[in-house]
């Protein structure tokens, strides 16, 4: 690329496109009124129309060497100067559109168009100055326009010229009369030049021309209080009271205004009439409420209270999503996972496309043991969110514990298709799926589960604990279900649980003497709840010789319930059945 200075205007281009255009400027670099031929203003159209079609279509060289063609033909056109300075401006190559722009306002200095480029191809090199002597101009030509008085301000307060945007906007205040905008923006100014005085004045305009119109009142008071004239402040609210008593905003003024003074009580009174307000948008009061609540600074809501400003929100805005997400998220932090459930139902009954919602509702069913609606809602979310791994964990924990093994083992296959690089999902799908496999019969693939997770995490209890203790079931490599007992006992050695299962496995060993040792120590940390654990208790009794001791344990386990198949027989025989020999739970 290269650049020319042609008659005056830089030309950035390729070396034909320059040359020509240098050539048609080369005699002088403005000339006005050329005298063109018929046969040349046929020429000059027909070129300036080929040249606007070739840049309307994205041919913008082709369109350039047109456009070089009519300046040779008419060095006098400011239109074709107009053309290329937007062509340019569009590349962002400014100083040859400058050029261009400035020559073509010299030619038609009337022009309203020339003008605006001018302009904005100045504001666009940050030479406000230039810009805002060019509205100057353009003010002048079209007094008519109050739009070049906002953009003659707005440039001037760009570069911090408080003092002479506020002079522009007092020029076109003069012609039109008191604005709401010149005012607000006036106020804004003065703000920024600290001159609360005439911020003052220009609200106080504001309010003797719209008498009735409560923000202004509001905005009034926000001065007062940012000068701490708290009196005056609550009298502009008193008198948006006046002028508008159903006016929900001025309550919610009311409580900040008294919140700040310390009067908690009043504040909540004002609060409490703004959320029963129906014209109150609701996500203006949730964004209210969330802000005072993440305010470390405020005073702290009760719960009775904050409970009494959800339930209004229900009853004004019913079936509102963030209401119900809102009050949701209120009630599960206080454990009140039926209410939290019933919201979050309202939230999916209107709007099904967020996946946090479906989540939070399947975690509650989870901790309600509800394992029937924890099936049905996994299942509809899977519906909408295919490729979310958890949503086949629940469908499969739901599944499983409704003993229904092959839709659990086939949720828990399909999910973890979309775990990606995940170890610790990878981790909680094997260990559900070696669940799940066992239950179904299926011992090998559970155990091949299980190996898989114990290859991630060696000390995952809950794997160590269901694998050793399957094993001893099934009286399979015992002494690797000894080891992995013992690890588990070992990273949690007060567990009635893991300790019930290192006895058991020691006791399948026939190791009876070894055995008492972490049945006992289960006893001690809650197996006396458990009839399993219980029983077990009485069988190592038994097997030590301490017949009268071990029926006494059966004995609890039966008032207990939910014992073995074999428990019913041993309390009446006092002894374990020979069929249990090798195979006791």
């Amino acid at each position: 690329m290269i650049a020319l200075i042609a008659g005056g205007i830089l030309i950035s281009g390729s070396p034909v496109i320059a040359k020509n255009m240098n050539s048609a400027l080369r005699k002088e670099k403005v000339q006005k009124d050329v005298k063109l031929t018929e046969q040349q203003k046929l020429e000059f159209d027909f070129a300036f129309a080929e040249a606007t079609k070739s840049v309307l279509l994205g041919e913008i060289e082709k369109g350039i060497s047109l456009y070089a063609s009519c300046i040779k033909i008419d060095p006098s056109s400011a239109v074709v100067r107009y053309e290329l300075a937007n062509i340019y401006l569009s590349q962002g190559n400014l100083n040859s559109a400058l050029e261009l722009s400035r020559g073509a306002v010299k030619l038609k200095p009337q022009n309203l168009w020339y003008q605006i480029q001018l302009a904005n191809i100045y504001q666009k090199k940050s030479m406000i100055d230039h810009a805002c002597k060019v509205y100057d101009e353009l003010i002048e030509m079209n007094p008519e326009r109050n739009d070049f008085y906002y953009l003659q301000a707005s440039l001037y307060a760009s570069v911090e010229k408080f003092k002479e945007a506020i002079e522009v906007y007092n020029r076109l205040e003069k012609k039109v009369g008191v604005q709401e905008g010149v005012s607000l923006e006036k106020e804004r100014l003065y703000l920024k030049l600290g001159d609360r005085k005439m911020a003052y004045a220009e609200v106080e305009k504001l309010i003797k021309k719209y008498p009735y119109r409560a923000e202004f009142y509001g905005m009034l008071a926000d001065l007062y209080l940012a000068d701490n004239e708290e009196e005056k402040a609550f009298k502009q609210y008193k008198e948006i009271l006046k002028v508008d008593p159903n006016n929900g905003l001025v309550h919610f003024y009311l409580a900040d205004f008294y919140r700040k003074k310390g009067e908690v009580e009043k504040s909540n009174v004002s609060l409490a009439k703004a959320f029963a307000q129906q014209e109150i948008e609701a996500d203006q009061k949730i964004q209210y409420l969330i802000a005072m609540l993440m305010n470390p600074d405020q005073a702290k809501f009760t719960d009775e209270y904050l409970k009494s400003l959800l339930d209004t929100l229900v009853e004004i805005h019913p079936g509102h999503v963030r209401v119900h997400a809102l009050y949701a998220d209120y009630l599960r932090k206080r454990d009140d996972n039926e209410g939290a459930k019933y919201h979050l139902e309202k939230v999916l009954e209107e709007e099904k496309s967020n996946y946090v919602v479906w989540e939070e509702l399947l975690l509650i069913h989870n901790q309600l043991l509800d394992f029937d609606s924890m099936l049905k809602v996994s299942s509809e979310a899977i519906n909408y969110f295919p490729s979310q791994p958890l949503l086949y964990v629940f469908k499969g924990v739901a599944s499983a514990q409704k003993e229904d093994y092959k839709t659990a083992i086939e949720a828990f296959e399909d999910g973890i298709s979309y775990i990606g690089d995940n170890v610790q999902l990878r981790i909680q799908f094997k260990t559900y799926m070696g669940d799940a496999y066992y239950q179904a019969g299926n011992s090998e693939k559970a155990f091949k589960a299980y190996d898989e997770v114990l290859l991630f995490d060696p000390n995952n209890v809950i794997v160590l604990n269901n694998y050793s203790y399957y094993l001893s079931v099934l009286g399979k490599n015992l002494e690797k279900a000894k080891e992995m007992s013992s690890l588990c006992v070992e990273l949690e050695s007060e567990n009635s649980t893991y300790l019930d299962t290192y006895a058991w496995v020691l006791y399948q060993l026939g190791q009876y003497k070894e055995a008492i040792i972490p049945m006992e120590k289960a006893m001690q940390h809650g197996g006396e709840e458990s009839a399993v654990v219980v029983e077990h208790y009485g069988d190592i009794l038994f097997r030590l010789g301490n017949n009268e001791k071990a029926l006494e344990e059966w004995k609890k386990a039966v008032e207990i319930g939910e014992g073995s198949e074999y428990l019913a027989e041993k309390v009446k025989t006092g002894v374990i059945p020979e069929k249990t020999k090798k195979n006791e739970e």
